[in-house]
């Protein structure tokens, strides 16, 4: 009997119709006449790596020759897994097929081998579909069951939910810029060191961290952190610290989302540098960027340039993140309290903290606090008078200091004491944490 070379390709099939889940392709050798070949098609083949469910779940088609019919005639199979090697083949629970030899039939049909004919390949069916059966209960029952607790899940979430914002509403003012005289007002503050965001920038050459807030030299202050660390790129690239954006700055990659990042990057030496505000000054310029100049309406909750609107909205939304989950928004992250950011909870004792000012001897001093702390650090003179020249002289693109319209809100806030109230439930604990008189 001469025999010929066939490829043939074995699929496992998942559940869905007409969806594999995995190919692979093999050789062997079939009796060149098709009339030789018994023409049943084998169903039900798994491997000896693969566990007992996987049965029956390969099918195994012609793709060279439609003449020659898949048959029970299965010899031994070469994967093309990256290298060439020899498998067991199973067709059945009791059926072991092997061959010593490559390229030979397992099974011949002139050998006896296969006497019982079809009460044989009977059987090996009845066998396929047994282990189907076990596919079926090992399989899909435990999908339906993980469907059935993944519903109750979402019912008692949604339950606990309602708890949650009831117990909010209990301690929540409705209106922050009212006494609420019901509530007592330590209840109606915002909560402090919510871990709500960590942005820090880094350098490596000196073992520096900067905390980045919003609205808080955070633009200017990432590029003072980049210049220090490779002055002749930045210098290269016509780059300066006062000029730098966000959105085009120099360093990126020196940024780290988590303090604990920080700390794997930096040698255990490192020094981490707060810069802080004044609650009303950063709310002043948060405002006046954000919500009046700004061409984004949605910016700030619909409320444009309303304060006390915008007031109301954002106090609530700030109660129920410190509660539920927290959101991102432009408005959110530019004006979420300070100690929420960075991990002060447990950076704010360890770390340099530096005042920020844009005014006279207060802004002086904050330079001088900032130089002190490079050069304690390492960062040579002809650099620290580079940094000090910059920020003496120059101005961030989104500095609102010294404008008419700033002014007009700063005027605002200190004549209306609702206002004030408002902010004194948000920024309470930025008051009192970072030293700041309200």
């Amino acid at each position: 009997m001469n025999y010929v070379e066939t490829s043939f390709q074995l699929n496992r099939w998942s559940l869905l119709p007409g969806m594999i889940i995995s190919q692979h392709e093999f050789s062997f050798s079939l009796p060149s006449n098709p009339a030789e070949t018994s023409g049943v098609r084998v169903l039900c083949v798994t491997f000896i790596n693969m566990s007992p469910s996987n049965r029956c779940l390969f099918h195994l088609r012609n793709e060279i020759n439609s003449s020659v019919s898949p048959s029970l005639f299965i010899v031994s199979i070469r994967f093309f897994l990256g290298q060439t090697h020899k498998t067991h083949l199973f067709v059945s629970d009791t059926d072991q097929m092997t061959h010593s030899g490559d390229r030979e039939p397992l099974l011949r049909q002139d050998s006896g081998e296969l006497e019982g004919g079809k009460e044989e390949i009977l059987e090996m069916f009845e066998a396929c579909y047994m282990n189907s059966s076990k596919f079926y209960y090992e399989r899909f029952i435990p999908k339906a069951v993980f469907v059935v607790i993944s519903i109750f899940s979402i019912i008692f979430a949604m339950d606990q939910y309602k708890l949650s914002m009831r117990e909010i509403e209990s301690k929540e003012c409705n209106d922050p810029l009212a006494e609420c005289e019901n509530i007592p007002f330590n209840e109606t503050l915002v909560s402090p060191f919510y871990n709500y965001l960590q942005d820090f920038t880094i350098s490596p050459r000196y073992d520096i961290s900067l905390c980045l807030l919003p609205k808080v030299i955070s633009t200017v202050g990432t590029a003072t952190v980049c210049y220090i660390d490779d002055p002749l790129k930045f210098k290269a690239d016509n780059r300066s610290i006062t000029t730098e954006t966000y959105n085009d700055r120099f360093c990126e990659k020196n940024e780290m989302k988590s303090f604990e990042m920080v700390k794997y990057y930096l040698n255990e030496n490192f020094e981490n540098l707060i810069v802080t505000r004044n609650p009303y000054d950063r709310f002043i310029s948060g405002f006046t960027e954000k919500c009046v100049n700004s061409l984004d309406e949605n910016y700030c909750h619909g409320c444009g340039t309303d304060m006390r609107c915008f007031l109301q909205k954002e106090y609530r939304r700030l109660m129920r993140m410190t509660m539920l989950f927290p959101v991102y928004t432009v408005a959110d992250t530019h004006f979420a309290p300070q100690t929420w950011y960075c991990d002060m909870k447990n950076t704010l004792k360890n770390s340099t903290v530096v005042r920020f000012s844009l005014h006279g001897v207060e802004k002086i001093k904050m330079i001088d606090d900032m130089l002190k702390f490079f050069r304690k650090r390492g960062v040579p003179e002809r650099q620290l008078d580079e940094i000090r020249k910059e920020l003496t002289l120059g101005k961030n693109h989104s500095s609102t200091t010294g404008t008419a319209l700033r002014e007009k809100y700063e005027k605002l806030i200190r004549e209306d004491e609702s206002i004030r109230r408002a902010l004194h439930r948000i920024y309470y604990y930025d008051f009192l944490y970072l030293g700041y008189e309200m």
